[in-house]
């Protein structure tokens, strides 16, 4: 079953006072999907060895394993959209993989901060001990533990992190949501000819 989480400050009385709003929305995918996209994500390893995570995008990769993710992922999008009563914007959608390996962390980022962030997510492909922790503003970390098969949707502004993995290996995978209107002004602004979001496809 989908679960949600939210976090609301109580409304300012004066301009000082601290405002925010963060919700989260957690979903389960077959595991047996997830093993064939961690076949389809290791014959592919070519593609992100050495960190070369900007430079493709896994959902336009052709295979019917994929394009079932993405299907559910932009249901599990809608019923989050549905859940906290925000309209659902056609969306579009890039994807990379991270291959953690023994000793390796993942440092606090965040995704995306500017006026156009919107929705990111991961998803755990295979089975470890890890948790990623989120930090919620103003309230400090928030912890949840990587099952295989997790997908975890939230803010792409939210700043994140990934504990130290003691196994040999962790695949996960994670993507960034980013509606019509914030495609279309970054196609009118972007001076770049190699940034990652020219990679994104619609979901």
């Amino acid at each position: 079953m989908p679960e949600w989480k939210s976090w609301r400050s109580n409304p300012p009385n004066n301009h000082f006072a601290p405002e925010f709003l963060v919700n989260m929305w957690f979903d389960s995918i077959s595991l047996e999907l997830i093993d064939n996209v961690l076949k389809v994500v290791k014959d592919n390893e070519n593609l992100y060895k050495d960190d070369q995570w900007q430079h493709y995008n896994v959902f336009q990769w052709e295979n019917q394993h994929i394009n079932d993710l993405r299907n559910i992922i932009k249901s599990s999008y809608y019923d989050f959209c549905r859940k906290i009563g925000c309209k659902q914007e056609e969306a579009w959608i890039r994807g990379w993989v991270y291959p953690q390996k023994q000793g390796m962390v993942l440092k606090r980022h965040s995704h995306a901060m500017h006026e156009n962030a919107y929705i990111s997510g991961n998803i755990c492909l295979t089975e470890n001990n890890t948790t990623t922790d989120y930090d919620i503003p103003y309230l400090g970390w928030f912890t949840t533990e990587n099952a295989k098969g997790r997908m975890t949707l939230f803010p792409s502004c939210l700043p994140h992190a990934v504990d130290e993995l003691k196994e040999e290996e962790r695949y996960s995978l994670a993507f960034d949501l980013i509606t019509e209107k914030g495609m279309d002004f970054f196609w009118n602004n972007n001076g770049k000819n190699c940034d990652p979001l020219l990679l994104a496809v619609e979901l």
